[in-house]
């Protein structure tokens, strides 16, 4: 099972990665690990629930563009599927299609005339997956901008990324990579009033079409 989340930032993507995590190890009896969800500077290096420290935040905000535009790099293509890591689980949140926004919008990278042409990177990457990895599952998770300017104000970030100016910009953005991907296997979750409890139950039904014959053994041999 590979699954890659994206979507506006407070949309709960990382919500619903955690409630995936939880589904896929009762359903299935699989951990799928990390939780990889490190495109939103500064925290790019640690593991949901992990965090760096204050200190290591200063260190990464403190970078020039062009070093965190090549550590960014490095880190989309460490995440890059490859012949040898095809058939392992993952679960992704932002991945390609969130640097890209954030970088041209955020970080001045990425962008025309800016170091690291995004665009390319994203569709070289993609071609990657679409060939190598033809079960990867792209997930949108949406939700209202009204809904998201809310929950900016009830529960901000540490370290947040979308301005609230910016919200109806960057949820259109999400909306047109995502018809755009050439990655077949797709859904759309909208959790504007939906709980996480909920959204999960969206995710569990869409999800079945796309289960691999592997997946489906593995929630066979848990349920005996």
């Amino acid at each position: 099972m590979r699954i890659y989340l994206i979507g506006c930032e407070y949309s709960g993507t990382t919500t619903l990665a955690v409630g995936i995590n939880r589904w896929a190890k009762e359903e299935m009896g699989i951990d799928l690990g990390l939780i990889h969800d490190h495109w939103k500077i500064p925290d790019v290096v640690e593991h949901y629930p992990e965090s760096l420290t204050e200190e290591e935040h200063q260190q990464l905000l403190g970078l020039s563009t062009r070093l965190m535009e090549s550590y960014m790099r490095h880190n989309l293509y460490y995440h890059t599927p490859h012949e040898n890591t095809v058939e392992e689980d993952e679960l992704i949140v932002g991945y390609y299609i969130e640097d890209t926004i954030y970088a041209c919008l955020y970080y001045n990278y990425g962008g025309p005339g800016q170091p690291g042409n995004r665009e390319a990177h994203s569709k070289k990457i993609e071609e990657i997956v679409t060939r190598l990895s033809r079960h990867t599952v792209l997930v949108h998770v949406k939700a209202a901008p009204e809904a998201i300017v809310r929950r900016m104000t009830e529960n901000p970030h540490s370290y947040p990324v979308v301005q609230e100016e910016d919200v109806e910009r960057v949820t259109r953005l999400f909306d047109t990579a995502f018809h755009a991907s050439k990655i077949q296997n797709k859904m759309e979750i909208d959790t504007t009033t939906a709980t996480p409890g909920e959204s999960l139950e969206q995710f569990v039904e869409q999800i079945q079409p796309f289960l691999t014959g592997h997946d489906r053994e593995r929630m066979a041999a848990q349920s005996n």
